[in-house]
Formats: C-alpha cells, sequence, structure tokens
C-alpha cells in the first residue's frame, strides 16, 4: 500500500482527538479505517474526501491535482534528459507547496524537493525528512529515492550557519554541474570541501569529495578515484557509494575492467544496503557478461530477481544477444536511466554497425 492520505488522516484525528468510531461513522467501518490509516488498503477518493470533510482538511481542486501531476511527470523527465526545461518546471510546481500536504502527490512532491534542492538552495529539505515516507510510496517513486542516493545525496540540514553556508555554495555549484558547467562546479565544490576541512566534520567532507569524485567520473578518472578513495576514509558510509560508482565506471574501461571489478566486489562485501546489493550484483553481472564468463553471469542472476532490468539480464545470457530486437529495444528505452545502460547501447551500436553487412542481410537492422 502507498497512500499518504491515511497517514494526514490519523494525524489530523488524534490531534483533534477523534476515536475511530466516530470518524469512521457514516462513511465505513472502524475496522476500515484503521487499514486506512496504517497503510494496509487503499480505499477509493470518495472516502478519503469524506474523511476530510469531517476533519476539515480541504482537499485540492481535480484539475489542479491533475495539473500538477503531469508537472511533477514533466520535472522527472526533464531531471532524468538534463533538459533545460527543467528551471521553469521547478518555479512552477514551487507555487504549490502548501497546497499538495492533503493530495495523495504529497509524497512525489517531496521527491520533487528534494531532486529540486540540489539545484535551488532555497529549498530545504534533507533526505531523511523524505525517507521518512518510504512506505507510502510506490516502486517507481521508492526507485528515485534510490536513485538520489547513489549520488553524492545533499547534506544534511543544520541550525549552523557555516554549514548553511556551505549547503548554498553545494547546491550552487550541483547547479553548474547539472548545467554542464564543469569548470565553474568543480571551483565551487573545492571551495566548498576548503570551509567543511576548516569545520572538520568529516561526514560533510566525505560527502562533497564523493561530490567531486561524482563530476570526475566521466573527465579524470583517476582523479575520481582519488576524490572516492579519500571519501571513504573519511566516512565509511560513503564507502558502498563511493565504490560503486568507481566500479561501474571502471568496467567501461579495458584498461581498468579488472580493478573496477575489485571495487564492486569490496564494495558488496561491505554493503549493508539491500538496495546497493542490488546495484552492485547488476554491474558485477555485466563485467561477466563482458568478460564472456557465463557461469559467473548465470551464478549473479539468480540473485537479482528484484532488479527492475532482470529481462534485460536475461536475454544477455544468450547466444548473440546483440542482434536480438527486444534487447536493442529495451536498451533505446533505458539508455538514459545510468551511465551502465548508455555505456551498453553504445556498445550494442557499434557491434550493430561492425556486422552491418550480416545485420542488414538477416533483417536485423
Amino acid at each position: 500500500m502507498n497512500d499518504y492520505r491515511g497517514l494526514l488522516i490519523k494525524k489530523q484525528r488524534k490531534e483533534l482527538d477523534i476515536s475511530l468510531e466516530a470518524l469512521s461513522h457514516g462513511v465505513c467501518s472502524p475496522s476500515y479505517l484503521s487499514k486506512i490509516e496504517n497503510n494496509i488498503l487503499v480505499a477509493n477518493d470518495d472516502i478519503y474526501n469524506l474523511l476530510f470533510k469531517k476533519l476539515g482538511i480541504s482537499t485540492m481542486d481535480t484539475i489542479k491535482e491533475e495539473k500538477i501531476k503531469q508537472m511533477l511527470d514533466l520535472f522527472f523527465k526533464y531531471y532524468m534528459s538534463s533538459d533545460s526545461k527543467v528551471f521553469k518546471i521547478i518555479n512552477e510546481l514551487l507555487e504549490y507547496k502548501d497546497e499538495v500536504v492533503s493530495s495523495y502527490l504529497f509524497v512525489q512532491y517531496q521527491l520533487f524537493l528534494l531532486y529540486a534542492s540540489e539545484m535551488n538552495s532555497q529549498i530545504n529539505i534533507s533526505l531523511a525528512e523524505v525517507e521518512a515516507y518510504y512506505s507510502y510510496m510506490d516502486d517507481s517513486q521508492r526507485e528515485y529515492l534510490n536513485l538520489f542516493r547513489l549520488s553524492s545525496g545533499n547534506i544534511e540540514l543544520s541550525d549552523n550557519e557555516e554549514w548553511i553556508f556551505i549547503r548554498r555554495l553545494k547546491a550552487k555549484a550541483n547547479l553548474y554541474m547539472y548545467q554542464k558547467n564543469t569548470f565553474a562546479a568543480y571551483d565551487l565544490y573545492k571551495t566548498c570541501l576548503n570551509y567543511a576541512i576548516e569545520l572538520g566534520n568529516k561526514k560533510l567532507i566525505a560527502e562533497i569529495l564523493c561530490s567531486l569524485g561524482w563530476l570526475c567520473l566521466d573527465i579524470d578518472l583517476n582523479q575520481a578515484e582519488k576524490y572516492y578513495t579519500s571519501a571513504a576514509q573519511y566516512d565509511s558510509q560513503y564507502r558502498m557509494l563511493a565504490f560503486f560508482n568507481l566500479g561501474a565506471t571502471m568496467i567501461q574501461h579495458k584498461d581498468c575492467m579488472e580493478k573496477g571489478n575489485q571495487y564492486l566486489k569490496k564494495g558488496l562485501k561491505s554493503c549493508t544496503d539491500d538496495f546497493f546489493a542490488v546495484k552492485y550484483k547488476e554491474v558485477l553481472f555485466v563485467y561477466a557478461i563482458l568478460k564472456d564468463n557465463i557461469s559467473d553471469a548465470k551464478k549473479i542472476i539468480k540473485e537479482l530477481d528484484d532488479s527492475s532490468y532482470i529481462d534485460v539480464f536475461s536475454m544477455m545470457l544468450n547466444e548473440d544477444y546483440q542482434l536480438n530486437v527486444d534487447y536493442q529495444n529495451r536498451l533505446k528505452e533505458l539508455k538514459n536511466d545510468s551511465s551502465l545502460f548508455k555505456f551498453l547501447f553504445i556498445k550494442n551500436c557499434e557491434y550493430l554497425h561492425k556486422y552491418k553487412e550480416i545485420c542488414v542481410a538477416n533483417d536485423f537492422i
């Protein structure tokens, strides 16, 4: 179940000191209301509206709600494809911040705020705040949250003025990075790092080192490795992130594939997060395929039942999988999901071009 409105009803009912029996009277049974409140079931909109009315909670106009839903979907679409139109969507969505509190869109809106906080220093929301709604998220929303965790994340909030200053600088650096203004982003991250070192907070230092590592991944892999390994030394919590990003990138380069494999194995060994564990195994599977180690790949795929990409990985076990039209189409869909799938898409295109005459003769392309 994943409807935040049940939690809102429960909070408001307790604040008003209304019993389950009193609130549910004329709407549903007390046991049914209890299940709504405890996220055991999702009711229809009519029941939510009746309960809201009895509790004095104002509801959002359906047309406006649908408009916000469309904008939220556009935000994530633009964000993932690095489309500059995302900035206009951010400004429009921020106008509805107070209105979405009673909407089923509330949790998705919190995710939007989390992502947008990396580009707008005026948005104050922490990863922990959004994680509190994890049980109310659907699969897609959980995936977005976990994807956010895969990047540097945002510096946790603090009343310390120096922390707030650094966070604002980091938000600006994130914005530069998103706009592909790499040098400006790098300089500002380095400034953040110097301030963090002055503060002496290891967690803060590790987070900014991870941001620098992320920025350098596609520019200078050796430098990225230095930043990520330093981050892992400053704070062990960042080891999972650092080793994953290094390993997933290094296996895409012939001269450091084995080193990438070692980072992945070390990271997985110390991994305590189920989501990260699956991500590690996905990349280790791809590594095994790239090395033509089918026996290892078959062992790893048995542990990938929870992967969103199990269909792709299953196809990769087949001989001549790169000629499979379904495989090609899935890579087209997934190429913007991560650098790994973009790499596989490009690699597949190179393969098809290399054997173009054979592929055309057999109607593969």
